[in-house]
């Protein structure tokens, strides 16, 4: 049997009616029911906006002098265009 402690906690009443609605409706009790949101909060990983890991910018298409020349160009006339 695991150690087992008394915890106090401060909460809005209507997520305290929410938290008492999912436990009776899983026929567990409150306490369970929170235990288990919140190991189970605690073992999801984190998620992440961008997945990073193991990503490496690589250029494989450099654009070509006359492309960049065009592309410079391009730019100088919209410039222009919003004086």
């Amino acid at each position: 049997m695991t150690d087992t402690v008394n915890l106090t906690i401060k909460m809005d009443a209507a997520l305290k009616e929410h938290i008492k609605q999912l436990a009776a409706d899983n026929q567990i009790s409150v306490s369970q029911e929170i235990v288990q949101r919140l190991q189970e909060s605690l073992q999801a990983p984190a998620a992440s906006a961008v997945d990073n890991q193991d990503t490496q910018e690589t250029a494989s298409n450099m654009f070509s002098a006359d492309e960049v020349k065009q592309l410079r160009a391009l730019l100088k006339k919209q410039g222009k265009k919003k004086k």
